[in-house]
Formats: structure tokens, C-alpha cells, sequence
């Protein structure tokens, strides 16, 4: 069983499991609003680094593939800074841009992920969570749900855990919490309501290894298919829903 320890033992999570570096820049254009085909770079770059950075402060494991990207980002950085060469040929002619491959991707990616969200239409994910006769709970009829991705949660995650940390008290002695038994709480929490609201879930937790450890779980219940995190707008509150199989009920309630 792994546990989180005030020892340094540290629960590794798999981010390549369900999100890359493309993702984690696309998510960058989308929260800021960037034009896709022409990235401040500088900008991207420093955060992508913070992201690398909260990764590490939450013990997840980073693949190598993010940090080719780290690097290739400076390498664009560093070559957008240098005069452009002379292009020989037809006058006018301008040097290629040194972003032109990296958007290339990006928008090769961005394509592959809207023709995945396409196959997988909003109706269908409900669909997948509540499979009870009577359809959508009357909280969220009538709501337009957007999928949290991985980089919307940890974003969320480390603004709270700022807020939180600063309000909690201090507290002395070991620790030895569970990412296994995070996740039984969480499902047992989510068998008895609908939805959880992310912003409550973590005043239930007194210190921050709970936190932490409480948040790799969500992390590892997403990435088994046994939660989804859904959202009403961009930004907005975050809700935490438990997938069910068909003609399962919330405890208390019966399947019909």
C-alpha cells in the first residue's frame, strides 16, 4: 500500500496515463486565450515551467516527453532573440518562423482531441454517469457540462492548497496516510450524493499531507474511469461525480 509520509516516502503518479506536454500547452492557449498560431513564447514557456514545478511540489511523476518540451520552448525562445538570417532566393523572401513546427503540432493535436470530444458528445458522457431511469439529476438539467482536464485540477488544486495552507494551524508528528484509503473515502463520499463540489471537499482535510494525498487519489480515480470532473463554465466551480454501471444508485437510493 503507498503511502504519503512526513518521512519524504512519495505516492508517484503516471501523468503520461491521460495528459501530455501537447495537452498542457493547449490548455496554456486556452486559459489565456492565445492565438494559437502566434504564441508569445516567452510567456508560454515561463508557464509551462510553473506547471512543471507544481508537478513536482505535488510528487507526480514527470515523463520525459515534458521535459523534451521544456526545452524545446527555450530553444525557441533563444532563436526568436537572434536576428533573423538572410533567406537566399526571391527577394521578400522572410526566414521560417521558429514556432512554425511546434503550432503545426498543436493544431494536428488540437484537432485530434476535438474529433475525440466529438465521438464522445456531452449526452454520452452523462450517459456514463448517471444511468438511472429519469436521466439528468434537476442540479444539472439544463447546464452545458465542460470536461476539467488534468491541468484545470492541478491549477485549482495548488490555488486552494495556498489558501488553505496559510488558514490551517500548525500541527507536529508523523504521518502516514493512504492514497489507497483516500480513494475508498472518496468513493464511499461520492456513493452518498450526486456530485461533490471540489472547493468543499478539501475543509474536510486538516493537514496538508491529507490534502495532497486526497488529490492523487481524485487524480488516480479520473485517470481509472471511476470519477469525472465536470464544470458549468470555463473557470467556473468544479464538480467531482462518481461513474456508475448500469442501474446502480447512490447509498440510500434504489436503482429503477
Amino acid at each position: 500500500m503507498t503511502e504519503i509520509s512526513g518521512s519524504g516516502t512519495a505516492h508517484l503518479f503516471q501523468l503520461g496515463a491521460f495528459e501530455g506536454p501537447l495537452d498542457l500547452l493547449l490548455h496554456l492557449v486556452r486559459v489565456n486565450e492565445l492565438d494559437i498560431r502566434d504564441l508569445p513564447i516567452a510567456d508560454v514557456a515561463r508557464q509551462y515551467d510553473a506547471y512543471l514545478s507544481m508537478m513536482r511540489e505535488f510528487n507526480l511523476e514527470i515523463a520525459g516527453d515534458y521535459l523534451v518540451m521544456a526545452a524545446t520552448l527555450v530553444h525557441i525562445k533563444s532563436r526568436m532573440l537572434l536576428p533573423a538570417d538572410p533567406v537566399p532566393g526571391e527577394e521578400g523572401e522572410t526566414a521560417e518562423d521558429p514556432r512554425a513546427e511546434l503550432v503545426q503540432q498543436l493544431l494536428e493535436h488540437q484537432r485530434y482531441k476535438q474529433a475525440a470530444e466529438n465521438l464522445q458528445a456531452m449526452d454520452s458522457v452523462r450517459s456514463m454517469i448517471w444511468t438511472r431511469e429519469g436521466g439528468v439529476p434537476a442540479e444539472f438539467a439544463g447546464e452545458e457540462m465542460l470536461a476539467v482536464d488534468l491541468f484545470d485540477l492541478l491549477a485549482a488544486f495548488r490555488k486552494l492548497l495556498s489558501r488553505l495552507d496559510e488558514d490551517a494551524k500548525l500541527t507536529f508528528g508523523r504521518e502516514d496516510i493512504s492514497v489507497a484509503d483516500k480513494i475508498a473515502w472518496l468513493t464511499d463520499l461520492l456513493d452518498r450524493q450526486e456530485y461533490v463540489n471540489f472547493e468543499d471537499l478539501w475543509e474536510q482535510l486538516p493537514t496538508r499531507l491529507e490534502r495532497i494525498a486526497t488529490f492523487l487519489a481524485l487524480l488516480e480515480m479520473v485517470r481509472l474511469q471511476m470519477m469525472i470532473c465536470l464544470q458549468s463554465r470555463q473557470m467556473g466551480d468544479i464538480r467531482l461525480i462518481r461513474r456508475r454501471g448500469a442501474g446502480e444508485a447512490p447509498a440510500g437510493e434504489s436503482a429503477s
